[in-house]
This record gives C-alpha cells, sequence and structure tokens, in this order.
C-alpha cells in the first residue's frame, strides 16, 4: 500500500506519461531517419530534439510537483507576460518561412511565444471563470482575453494558433456553464462574418492555401506540390510503412516535414499502423486529461485541465486533418512529435500541470481518500 502511494505520488497518472512519451519517440524516430537520410549516425536535428525532449521532461516533472493552485495565484502575472511575450516577437523576433513567430536568444536557439500562450491563456481563462458564475457577460470579456492573445498571433501570422484558442475559449466556456443559447448565437455571428473576415482579414498566401485545398490540381508544382507529395508520402507508406531506416523520402524536397507535416512523415515512415497507433494514444490524452477535469477538487482545476487538454487534442486534430487533406494547410505542429523546443518544452509543461491536477483528484464515493502530502 506504502509503495502504490509513492508511486502515485511521484506519477499521478502513469497512463497519460507513458502516451506522451510514446508520442515523443515518434518525433525521435523521425529525427533519427532523417539522419540515416544524410548517411550519418546522427545530426543537428536529432540532437536537438533529443535535447528539447530532455527539457520537456524537467519542465514536466517541476509541473507535475509544483501545486497547480498556485497558478491562479500567478494566473494575472503569467497574462502579462504572455502579452509582453507576443508583442516582443512582432518587434524583435526573425522571419522563417514568411513568418515572424520566433525570438533568437543567441547561440541557434530561438523561443516560440505562441507556445508558452497557449498555456498561460488556458490558466488565464480558467482563473477568471472560477472566480465568478457563468453568465453572458462573463462569457465576453474571457473571449476578450483569448481574442486579445489571438489577435497578436494573427500579427504573426499564425492563423491556426488563433483558430485553436477560439476553439478552446468555446470548450471552456461550454465547460463552464455558459448557456447554449449565447454560445449557439456567437457561433452563428462568426460563420456570418467569416466570408468578411477572409476578404479582409485573411493574407493572400493564406488565401492560396485554402485555393489549393479546394482545388488540388492548383499550380502542381508551386503551391500544391507539398500536398500532393503528402498524398505520395502515405501511398508508399501503405500499411506497415517504409520503415525508419533512411530510405528516400517522398517528402524531402518539403522544408517542414519534420513540423508541419510530422504526421505525414510518420505515415511514410511507419505505415497505417503507425498513424492509428498516433491517433489512439492523443485518445488517451483526451481521456486521461479529460479525466483530470471530472475529479479536480475545485473549478479552477476542472476548467484548467479542461483548456488544456482541449488545446493539446485539438491542436492533433488540425494537424492531423491538415495532413489527410480534410483542412487547409495552417502550419500548426503535431503536439511531442514535430521538431521545435519550444512547443515541446510548452505541452510537456501542460502535461505535468495535467499529472498536478490528477494527483489532487477527489476520490469517487465509496473510496478511500487518498494521502497526496510529500
Amino acid at each position: 500500500m506504502n509503495l502504490a502511494r509513492a508511486h502515485a505520488a511521484i506519477v499521478p497518472d502513469a497512463v497519460l506519461l507513458i502516451a506522451a512519451c510514446l508520442l515523443a519517440t515518434g518525433g525521435l524516430l523521425i529525427a533519427r531517419a532523417l539522419a540515416m537520410e544524410e548517411h550519418r549516425a546522427i545530426n543537428p536535428e536529432f540532437v536537438r530534439q533529443a535535447v528539447y525532449v530532455a527539457v520537456g521532461l524537467v519542465a514536466m516533472a517541476v509541473a507535475s510537483r509544483t501545486d497547480y493552485r498556485l497558478l491562479r495565484t500567478l494566473a494575472p502575472h503569467l497574462v502579462v507576460a504572455g502579452v509582453i511575450g507576443l508583442v516582443l516577437v512582432l518587434v524583435l523576433g526573425s522571419h522563417e518561412y514568411g513568418a515572424r513567430r520566433w525570438i533568437s536568444v543567441g547561440g541557434g536557439i530561438t523561443v516560440q511565444p505562441s507556445e508558452f500562450a497557449k498555456i498561460v491563456v488556458a490558466v488565464g481563462g480558467a482563473a477568471f471563470a472560477a472566480d465568478r458564475a457563468p453568465s453572458g457577460r462573463g462569457a465576453t470579456v474571457l473571449l476578450g482575453l483569448f481574442a486579445l492573445m489571438a489577435g497578436l498571433i494573427i500579427l504573426e501570422p499564425d492563423l491556426g494558433t488563433s483558430i485553436l484558442f477560439g476553439l478552446t475559449w468555446f470548450a471552456v466556456a461550454l465547460a463552464w456553464g455558459v448557456s447554449s443559447r449565447y454560445l449557439g448565437g456567437l457561433a452563428l455571428l462568426t460563420l456570418s462574418l467569416f466570408p468578411l473576415a477572409l476578404a479582409i482579414a485573411i493574407p493572400d498566401y493564406q488565401r492560396e492555401r485554402i485555393a489549393v485545398f479546394l482545388d488540388p490540381a492548383r499550380d502542381p508544382l508551386g503551391s500544391g506540390f507539398t500536398l500532393r507529395q503528402v498524398e505520395v508520402a502515405f501511398s508508399a507508406g501503405g500499411v506497415t510503412g517504409r520503415g525508419f531506416n533512411g530510405a528516400p523520402s517522398a517528402l524531402a524536397g518539403v522544408a517542414p516535414r519534420s513540423s508541419d507535416f510530422a504526421f505525414a512523415q510518420l505515415g511514410e515512415f511507419g505505415g497505417a499502423l503507425i498513424t492509428v497507433g498516433v491517433i489512439a494514444l492523443f485518445a488517451i490524452v483526451a481521456w486521461r486529461g479529460y479525466r483530470a477535469a471530472s475529479g479536480a477538487p475545485d473549478e479552477f482545476g476542472r476548467l484548467l485541465a479542461v483548456g488544456l487538454t482541449t488545446l493539446i487534442v485539438l491542436q492533433a486534430c488540425v494537424h492531423a486533418a491538415v495532413n489527410m487533406r480534410l483542412f487547409p494547410a495552417t502550419g500548426i505542429p503535431l503536439p511531442f512529435v514535430s521538431t521545435g523546443g519550444s512547443a515541446l518544452v510548452a505541452v510537456f509543461t501542460a502535461i505535468g500541470i495535467l499529472e498536478s491536477i490528477a494527483a489532487h483528484r477527489v476520490p469517487r464515493r465509496g473510496s478511500a481518500p487518498r494521502d497526496w502530502s510529500p
């Protein structure tokens, strides 16, 4: 009994931890295969990915051993820091792939503030909602917080992450208990304004992505080349894949293949078996994340778990949908798998917070209470 209690105190939800680590292993396998393509034992990308995973695991361990309720006190400061980070990237950020999303901190290391803003907006939203009863007015103020962050991210530009913020706000508002009439009316208003936003606010390159999505044969050697190669990669992978052995990849000419198209790269190397396994692992993350929400001892923990879990799962769904040509290209990475230090550290930190919430889970009626003290 004492051994079980000690294990639970270290890893409150081992299933969630294992799912996250298995997903991160997929990213390492891709980086290893790309090194073998270059006829190397390892390459800089593999080393960076391994270091980022290690840093992410440390961040997760620290977050899981920290009482998540401390974040409620720090929420205003975190929101201010998040806004400052998003403003700084617009002023000091470096251009890559046509966007200004990264701040160089020297030594070839960059930081992407929008990845950490995902955690900040979930914490700020949960703290705001937990202090008051659900109402249309409160939901509008909460929407303003999400819209502020999303608006700054759109300026980078990063439309995909902004859409994630909007969908996450909807999930948090729904869990908070905002009336369906309010949410339905806002959804109809958003849909009615979408054509205007498409005409005014969406930049030309995003319109081109939508055009390619609607017409796959459009400019096959230009803007449509990447999506065509993604189809080839899935076809080449088949059921069992071509193996992570350095064989030439159909995505070799696609620059962000280990980030924006990580799911397709897994599909080519590991086949349908791997891609189905990845989907199953994210389903487990959703199950355990919402389970932590349902057992949270307070409203802040419940809404925070809903927000973080929704962000992770929706991001995975959008990434997979883009790779399978079910959604226009957005540049959304696959959590745990895609290359990128900020994304990996942020998502592992989110898992650590979920672990902390799970550690304080209220036992079901009829079960003995648990002692979570160190």
